[in-house]
């Protein structure tokens, strides 16, 4: 198995480091195999996990002068990923969450509402504000892979919405012109779906999927009227879809596998115009989860599809994708270190967590990759059975490649990177670097 992680991450890496300026590969090799070993956030951490080539300030510097760029890094990614997955239609979600702070001097540290109204925890909290561009992976539970993030200021909420207008524009600006095949579907949650961030969206032929209020203003597709006709313009909406009019609707009831677990669900479904979209057609589902506790219907959520031609049961289980980024955060913030990033520069910080996201999409991209071979009996033999996930690809990692002095793979006359062979593995030897 070392050789053939050995193999796909010396052509993933060599593939970033196209991004990266000459003079600085080889200590971003450095910095991202440490990201990929060792479990926290820290930048001494990181290094700490690897055997170092060069002095601490070639690494201060490297972060600080910001040699390397964010956004060139995260569009390599962005190609790496679809060039391993291969996928029909590219899935990418957007959110954001909040990574707590102690001091005020943190940038785009400020008090902020917390939504997940945990207990023993205030409604505000000092935190920074992370908004999000991910890649859903269809398989297993849907992972979502972290392409860019962005800082939200000190300014407020508003902006995040052209944060997320940006970060697609930025990710995608190179693709849709190049690959006009390239289909790209985006899913949001109820506060990113309005008419600012979708309709620029729509425009450009973007297909999206996302969960509005109860109470959002769909109408039918207009009649049109016998006789002659009317002066004035004609008529852009029908009529309008009140609560009594979405009760009379079919019902169907279903047992999906949602949310890792399975779902009862009721939906009804229409096609109608929504009036924030500027009358865009849109598949409008209702759907009602029950809940087995209380032997009781949850109040139904408002779901809308740009795709029309999806039935109700398609936009449910796509939808439910979504889910994956609220997980990427979970392991971002507790398992890869996001919640102890300390770095005083915005640019510094914005750059360190580039390169942590990095190192969880290569990680998780090996478990697609050498889902068979991965020894578990060796990492965790209790889950034998069970499906593996990136954290355990991630422990096997540091098991295997901590203390390895990742600087000697990197040979500057090719400008390539290999691998260093393990010191345990005298199989690698046997390995041709060519």
């Amino acid at each position: 198995m070392p050789i053939i992680v050995r193999f796909h991450l010396s052509a993933w890496i060599n593939l970033l480091l196209s991004a990266i300026p000459p003079r600085s590969r080889a200590t971003f090799v450095e910095l991202l195999c440490g990201c990929m070993v060792s479990p926290e956030g820290w930048v001494t951490r990181a290094i700490s996990a690897i055997r170092r080539g060069k002095h601490w300030t070639t690494y201060y510097k490297l972060l600080e002068r910001g040699n390397v760029h964010v956004l060139p890094l995260a569009r390599t990614l962005f190609y790496l990923v679809l060039s391993v997955v291969h996928p029909e239609i590219v899935t990418l979600v957007i959110d954001d969450t909040l990574v707590l702070r102690t001091s005020e001097h943190a940038p785009g540290s400020i008090s902020r509402y917390d939504h997940t109204k945990k207990k023993n925890r205030p409604r505000f909290v000092l935190s920074q504000c992370w908004v999000t561009l991910g890649v859903s992976i269809a398989g297993g539970n849907n992972p979502v892979l972290p392409i860019l993030s962005r800082l939200v200021p000190l300014a407020g909420n508003r902006n995040k919405l052209k944060i997320a207008q940006a970060l697609i524009r930025a990710v995608l600006g190179g693709i849709l012109g190049t690959e006009p095949a390239l289909l790209v579907r985006v899913l949001f949650d109820a506060w990113y779906m309005r008419g600012p961030l979708v309709l620029p969206l729509l425009r450009r032929r973007i297909r999206v999927i996302g969960q509005v209020r109860h109470d959002t203003a769909l109408f039918l597709f207009p009649v049109a009227v016998e006789g002659p006709r009317r002066r004035g313009r004609p008529r852009i909406y029908g009529t309008r879809l009140k609560p009594d009019a979405v009760a009379a609707l079919p019902v169907t009831e279903l047992v999906l596998f949602l949310y890792g677990k399975k779902q009862r669900i009721r939906l009804r479904s229409i096609v109608g115009l929504a009036r924030f979209l500027k009358a865009t057609p849109v598949r409008a589902v209702w759907c009602e989860f029950f809940n087995e506790k209380n032997q009781t219907w949850n109040k139904p959520r408002l779901l809308l599809a740009t795709e029309i031609e999806l039935t109700a049961e398609e936009v449910v289980c796509l939808y439910a994708r979504r889910w994956g980024i609220e997980t990427l955060f979970y392991n971002l913030k507790q398992w890869w270190g996001a919640n102890k990033l300390w770095q005083k520069s915005r640019r510094t910080l914005e750059l360190w967590m580039q390169i942590r996201s990095t190192a969880w999409c290569l990680t998780q991209l090996l478990v697609t990759k050498i889902h068979d071979s991965f020894p578990m009996e060796i990492v965790a033999p209790w889950r034998k059975n069970h499906t593996l996930t990136a954290g355990l690809m991630a422990q096997w990692m540091r098991m295997e490649f901590s203390g390895l002095s990742f600087r000697d793979g990197y040979d500057r006359k090719s400008k390539k990177f290999l691998l260093p062979e393990h010191r345990h593995d005298p199989r690698l030897q046997l390995l041709d670097p060519g």
